[in-house]
């Protein structure tokens, strides 16, 4: 005989600890253990006989974690409420000591030089200072959580960290204290750890949040109740009703535990337990469970079911039991898991000695290198990656009435390709009512009924029951049957008042020699009408038939169209005849039927559809169903909420509604792709990830970002789980989850292109001269695109509407590829999909301005043209999979036209705009090579040099040049973006001697500041 329990362990860290844990309690004799990081429990079937709960959780704190029993615990919110409120003190302590050192910080940067620091921050023993408590006070749990774990063999989390951080930390004292002219990595240290201490509150507030299905289930029991002892009414706690209790349930009270009703009326709301919306209208002899709630009457009910029996207690403990297996996917992680970290240990230690050698010397730039290799490997998003989504999902079901039983049914309901549904009570309502009444000439109606009903009273089948409710409801009398059997598929035999009674189908009568064919007609238009016919016989002679006829949900039909919408095959099984099976199934749209098939038959047409590839669900009402259900792939019975515990099913659905199948299908179908986008990002944050670290492009503190932001990410997606709908909708949930899991990988991709941008910056010096003169080509600027070069050949159609000068003209550009098929993708380009340049003729006006992406290839601008006269209109943009494209197209507006202004070179290029004096210093470029345009920007009163330039467009300015004809056109990007004055340098090349207008265009202050030069190229 085994024992199972559920402890509840501190101190995981990550998916390696979780397999620790469980490959120690398996080792165990007589111990089954399934360990969940998720929800922190590992739940333990053990032999009391060779081993006990004491001696498991002594195996437990020996591998290092500590482990109670859940039952002797706190309730889980107050532990993770008590757990997050330390969390978040130590998170407080640990930032405030981690700004001064991050202040510091940007002083090393060029983009950050500029903000001041104050001397104290800079001193390395002050940093020493701060850096010290953080990593010995804060990050002693890493050191502690190492060392259990390399003393038992293994390796997690918290080597990487402590490895990481104490590379950082001891590095920075060696040079601290022999005063080496060397760079400090304090701030890494403690950023990193900073770091991952707020990674891990998120992760343990979202992981709070997908254990809410199990505490709202647990916080809907009624906290006391009115029980009557010694003809008294006491109110007393909830614990203390025992079995046999008569208690009292008034208007808005919630039932306290399950029970019968002994006496009253009400209408009971059960849609917390089982979805059903509607209320349940219960009198005398009804049963009523704990946590539903009465709506109007007063209820006097003796309690059944208390404590761990009643049917909430029994949800709750199927769903903590799903939410703690492990589903079958979850086998990659684990085994991936137990040797990722030696593997990137190792990763780490050949990043550093390869650097050491590439970059001899540069002994702090190896090891900040093989430190981002060590922080940002993370078998926590691996870990988390199936529990959370599992945890999510089957809280998610239960919460619409669904109970999986565990995570391999969740996984294993994803595949099920038919639906096999027994007729009675679960297509139908399982209340059948007699309809019809046929009596032959030589009896008597209310003599053969008697006789039928003493028959029918000794038979438990639905159709019995429903034929003696019948004839009880005529008032006739029913006498006591001398003898009966029942034969199953067939019918009844009974001895009544010394009358041999047979009542059944047709091959019972054909077995006893009854004559019955001229019965047939009338039987079969019966049938046809969806009523199952019994006939009669008396002593061998034929005497009538009954008819009983089972009315069909009214959402049956609908929940059959939903299943076949997912692409299910349904198929209807019952023990009636063809005709009648058809004609209900008809009803509801189910095309395949198998009638006639007796109880012990199902289990074999169920391995029929089997034999012939089909992943089968039968679902039933869980008792003659039983050997069925147990045979499908996956066996779902239809519960009331007294059904949950029932063993042959996989998957219990508590509302009587078959809405339940395609929400369990769906919900199965949204976990298992929720867990494979958790797989695919965990291993591919580590597969991309570590690469970019290990070649030099990832700063550590960044990497220590990313690696936080994984195992947050993973927690985040299952979470979208809990918005799931109960409705299928066009075969998707809607565009809400998508785009919050799509925003939280651009957000974990931003950190690592953050973090390359970073890196390259910090390591420009180091650069070689080629990727040097690469970046400088492509800043030089694009022009007309005649030589073809772009990779996808596009055309503009343009349009206007109302081109008169002074008024509103609205611009639209249809982007069309070769096929003349609108263009659907553009990159962005300088932070716009299209740049739009707008000159007059004599180039005497200009504008560049972003028309609004349409959809369908189309952009469109509503803009103002000054005067009438010809004006070109230069459109730039890349589309997806293209290079950088320029379209012209020039234009007729209408209106009074301005006098053409001759264009001569400036004699002077230094001119004063909005306050700003701007100097083009390459006054004479000339053609045949590369021309640097260098512009200087100081303050026009002052003369004191701009140095808070703002970006404008991503870059620090931009520069359009035209030649006089308007045929050459350049679009010119700076060298340096990132520079903000007092100089912006261009570098480009003109295509051929002659006068050339330049546009240079900054931003500060917010304002847009553009300044033309006129300048003869030779």
């Amino acid at each position: 005989m085994s024992e199972s329990r559920t402890l509840a362990i501190s101190g995981m860290t990550c998916a390696a600890c979780a397999a620790r844990i469980e490959k120690g309690l398996n080792k165990m004799q007589g111990v089954k253990a399934t360990v969940n990081l998720a929800m922190e429990t590992a739940h333990v079937e053990y032999a009391p006989s060779t081993v006990t709960a004491a001696e498991i959780i002594k195996k437990i704190e020996q591998l290092g974690y500590r482990a109670e029993l859940r039952s002797e615990l706190k309730s889980d919110k107050d532990r993770r409420r008590q757990e997050i409120r330390r969390q978040q003190w130590i998170l407080l302590f640990s930032v405030l000591l981690t700004l001064p050192l991050l202040w510091a910080m940007v002083g090393h940067f060029s983009f950050t030089s500029w903000i001041w620091v104050p001397d104290r921050f800079m001193d390395p023993w002050f940093q020493f200072a701060l850096a010290t408590p953080i990593q010995f006070l804060i990050g002693g749990r890493f050191y502690i959580g190492a060392f259990k774990a390399l003393r038992n063999g293994g390796a997690n989390m918290d080597v990487l960290v402590a490895l990481g951080t104490s590379t950082a930390y001891f590095y920075s004292l060696y040079v601290t204290i022999g005063d080496k002219p060397s760079e400090l990595y304090y701030e890494t240290s403690a950023v990193l750890i900073t770091l991952i201490l707020l990674g891990k509150l998120f992760e343990h507030l979202a992981k709070g949040r997908s254990s809410e299905a199990i505490q709202s289930l647990m916080g809907l029991q009624a906290k006391t109740a009115l029980v009557i002892r010694g003809g008294e009414e006491i109110r007393m706690p909830v614990e203390n009703v025992v079995v046999g209790d008569m208690f009292l349930v008034k208007p808005g009270e919630k039932v306290p535990v399950d029970g019968i009703v002994v006496e009253g009326e009400a209408a009971v709301d059960e849609s917390m337990l089982t979805g059903e919306s509607l209320p349940v209208g219960k009198r005398t002899g009804d049963p009523v469970f704990g946590a539903t709630l009465n709506k109007d009457g007063v209820l006097r009910v003796r309690a059944t079911k208390v404590g761990k029996e009643t049917a909430l207690a029994q949800i709750i403990k199927v769903v903590e039991q799903a939410q703690g297996s492990k589903a079958p996917i979850q086998r990659v992680a684990d085994v991936i898991s137990g040797i990722f970290v030696p593997i990137v240990v190792c990763i780490a230690a050949v990043t550093f000695l390869a650097w050491y050698f590439l970059e001899p010397g540069d002994i702090a730039g190896a090891l900040e290198n093989a430190i981002a290799v060590l922080v940002i490997a993370c078998p926590c998003a691996l870990g988390l990656a199936t529990p959370t989504s599992i945890m999510a999902g089957s809280g998610r079901a239960a919460e619409l009435g669904i109970l999986f039983k565990g995570g391999e049914h969740l996984e294993n309901t994803y595949s099920v390709s038919t639906i096999v549904l027994d007729k009675t009570g679960t297509v139908t309502k399982g209340k059948p009512e007699l309809t019809d009444i046929r009596v032959e000439g030589a009896f008597h109606e209310t003599q053969l009924l008697s006789w039928v009903g003493a028959a029918e009273k000794n038979s438990e089948h639905p159709l019995a029951e429903a034929i003696v409710a019948g004839i009880r409801k005529k008032g006739i009398s029913i006498p006591r049957a001398e003898s009966f059997q029942a034969i199953p598929g067939y019918g009844i035999k009974a001895i009544v008042e010394g009358k041999g009674m047979l009542i059944g189908t047709r091959k019972l009568m054909e077995q006893h020699g009854v004559n019955v064919e001229h019965a047939y007609e009338e039987m079969n238009g019966l049938e046809s009408e969806g009523k199952t016919a019994m006939l009669i016989a008396v002593d061998g002679k034929y005497a009538g038939l009954v008819a009983v006829a089972d009315t069909v949900k009214e959402t049956s039909r609908s929940a059959v169209a939903r299943m076949k919408q997912l692409g299910l095959e349904v198929v209807m099984i019952t023990g009636d005849n063809e005709r009648t099976a058809k004609a209900i199934a008809s009803q509801v749209g189910i095309d395949q039927v198998l009638a006639g098939v007796l109880p012990e038959g199902k289990a074999s047409e169920v391995k029929k559809l089997q034999a012939a590839g089909k992943k089968v669900a039968m679902v039933g009402d869980g008792i003659n169903d039983a050997p069925a259900l147990a045979t499908a792939d996956i066996g779902m019975a239809i519960g009331t909420g007294t059904d949950v515990a029932m063993e042959s099913a996989d998957v219990t659905l508590m509302r009587g509604d078959l809405n339940s199948i395609p929400d369990a299908i769906s919900m199965s179908r949204n976990t298992m792709v929720n867990i494979r986008q958790n797989l695919f990002w965990a291993l591919a944050y580590n597969v991309i990830g570590i690469p970019i670290a290990a070649f030099g492009y990832l700063e550590p503190w960044l990497a220590g970002t990313a690696m936080a932001l994984s195992s947050v990410s993973v927690v985040l997606n299952a979470l979208r789980l809990q918005d799931a709908e109960k409705t299928v909708k066009d075969g998707d949930r809607g565009m809400n989850g998508r785009m919050q899991f799509v925003l939280v990988i651009l957000l974990v991709g931003m950190s690592f292109f953050a973090g390359y941008g970073f890196g390259k910056q910090e390591n420009a010096p180091k650069a070689d001269q080629a990727a040097t003169e690469e970046k400088k080509q492509d800043s030089h600027g694009h022009g007309n695109d005649k030589d073809g070069k772009a990779s996808m050949a596009t055309d503009a159609v343009w349009s206007t509407e109302n081109a008169r000068a002074g008024e509103r003209t609205t611009v639209r550009i249809h982007i069309q590829d070769e096929k003349k098929e609108p263009v659907q993708n553009f990159e962005i380009n300088h932070e716009k999909l299209l740049h739009l340049i707008v000159v007059s003729k004599d180039l005497s006006y200009f504008d560049h301005i972003h028309p609004e992406y349409k959809g369908s290839g189309e952009f469109e601008i509503a803009t103002t043209f000054p005067a009438g006269g010809d004006y070109k209109l230069i459109a730039d943009y890349v589309p997806a999979g293209g290079g950088k494209t320029t379209r012209t197209e020039w234009i007729k507006v209408e209106g009074a036209s301005a006098n053409n202004v001759p264009l001569k070179p400036d004699r002077e290029h230094s001119k004063v705009v909005d306050g700003v004096q701007v100097t083009l210093e390459n006054d004479h470029p000339q053609t045949g090579g590369e021309v640097e345009l260098a512009f200087k920007l100081a303050d026009a009163n002052t003369q004191e040099p701009i140095t808070d330039l703002e970006p404008y467009l991503g870059a620090v300015g931009h520069v359009v040049i035209l030649s006089e004809d308007t045929e050459e056109y350049l679009h010119v990007h700076p060298v340096d973006e990132k520079a903000k004055g007092p100089e912006a340098r261009f570098v480009t090349s003109f295509p051929g001697a002659g006068i050339y207008k330049i546009w240079a265009q900054f931003q500060r202050n917010g304002q847009l500041i553009t300044v033309p030069f006129v300048v003869r190229v030779e």
